[in-house]
């Protein structure tokens, strides 16, 4: 009897120990490279597969092996109330297996975790009530946007830089240089103009213009180059624009852009411009997806270059390219890097747009292969001297991009 009972004890604890065994992630760095702020997404399907369970009305809390908790969040992408993917960040040394555990805590049980990303979508009211779904402006006037919308548009950052888009017609993308790891547009853009100004926090420190800004888009179509105002008149040239926040932190920020029926030489496509950005990166990520495609149109994208005359070019693998530049080309003559980071495989050319005329100038443009409803996207980084010194050589911009490429062609394993 006895030699029954300790075997069912025996049984048991093995048991135990299988159930614990499987709710454990092990994560691979799969280079001899250290990889700080390791982006880390998995959907709730994919969590699934790597664990017992996953309770969906639970948050699951992840701790590494030391039982120290690693920040995380989850995001319902889709807004129907149940989530869709967890998002966490972690530091890699080279050709480390880290072990996660995971359990599932009350949703008011969760920590506060470290805020390092963030959206501000406000309006100029005295109130400056935060906005999800405006619709977009039809003008091509800044006093417009400022009149209606904080930092005249959406705007997302992390701990090193800030973006913004110019919620009209233009569409155009801006950047904030940042000096500080806190979190600052909630605070920003309150009275108008008041980003063009140095401040403790940073300033708005690009001159976009007529150009593609930092990283704005366009449609080429028989050769032709198209934005979302038609380059004569300016007037809108889509239905409507609508923006959702997808995610808003507290380690990554989702914002989604849509134009309806935008009319391309009589030909009307849908767009959906999502871009992303998580703690610990110098770019923000865009996805676009586009339908109603009729064939031979591609993408295009850019970086201004009103203040720059050398455009860098690199492959840094055989899975990605990136477009560059890095000059005296910040709102006050400091040094600026800005670049592109593609998928080899959806690049075509880079070209260069006129230094004036009507519609795109003064841009280095990348032209990127489209399908339809198939998205595609690219990273666009920014580097200012202010935020960190050593920026002010190009070397130290360019390895960055560099560095990031690699990490990217070389996926961590997850199991």
């Amino acid at each position: 009897m006895k030699i029954i009972l300790t075997g069912f004890i025996a049984l048991l604890l093995l048991s135990c120990n299988l159930s614990k065994l499987d709710d454990e992630i092990t994560v691979v760095n799969p280079t001899d490279k250290n990889r700080a702020d390791e982006a880390i997404t998995i959907s709730k399907e994919k969590l699934a597969t790597l664990i017992t369970s996953v309770d969906e009305g639970l948050f699951p809390l992840l701790k590494d092996a030391n039982g120290e908790i690693i920040p995380s969040q989850i995001d319902d992408l889709d807004k129907d109330g149940k989530w869709d993917e967890m998002f966490f960040l972690i530091d890699l040394k080279a050709s480390e297996i880290k072990v996660i555990n995971v359990s599932f805590i009350e949703k008011n049980d969760v920590p506060a975790f470290t805020v390092r990303s963030n959206v501000r979508f406000a309006d100029m009211t005295p109130e400056h009530v935060e906005l999800d779904g405006a619709e977009r402006l039809k003008s091509t006037d800044s006093p417009n946007s400022q009149k209606y919308f904080t930092m005249e548009g959406p705007a997302w950052e992390n701990d090193k830089v800030a973006f913004r888009n110019y919620y009209d017609a233009r569409s155009g993308f801006d950047i904030f240089g940042k000096k500080t790891s806190k979190m600052v547009l909630d605070k920003v853009g309150l009275t108008p103009h008041s980003y063009h100004v140095p401040a403790d926090w940073g300033m708005d420190v690009l001159k976009v213009g007529n150009s593609l800004g930092a990283g704005a888009i366009a449609i080429k179509k028989d050769g032709k180059l198209y934005t979302f105002a038609d380059a004569k008149s300016k007037e809108p040239i889509f239905e409507s624009g609508t923006v959702a926040i997808l995610a808003d932190g507290p380690l990554r920020s989702i914002v989604q852009m849509k134009f309806n029926n935008w009319d391309v030489a009589g030909d009307k496509y849908n767009l959906t411009h999502e871009v992303s950005i998580w703690g610990g990166t110098q770019f923000y990520r865009s996805k676009i997806t586009v339908s109603g495609l009729k064939g031979g149109e591609s993408l295009i994208t850019g970086i201004v270059n009103i203040d720059s005359d050398s455009l860098i070019f690199m492959e840094p693998n055989d899975k990605f390219v990136f477009l560059a530049t890095h000059d005296n080309q910040a709102f006050d003559g400091e040094k600026l890097g800005m670049g592109i980071l593609i998928n080899k495989s959806n690049f075509i050319a880079h070209i260069e747009a006129p230094g004036k005329g009507k519609g795109i100038v003064t841009t280095y443009m990348a032209e990127i292969k489209l399908e339809n409803e198939k998205p595609v996207g690219f990273c666009f980084y920014s580097g200012w001297e202010f935020q960190d010194e050593k920026f002010n050589e190009a070397d130290y911009f360019v390895d960055l991009i560099k560095n990031d490429a690699q990490k990217f062609a070389n996926k961590v394993v997850l199991k």
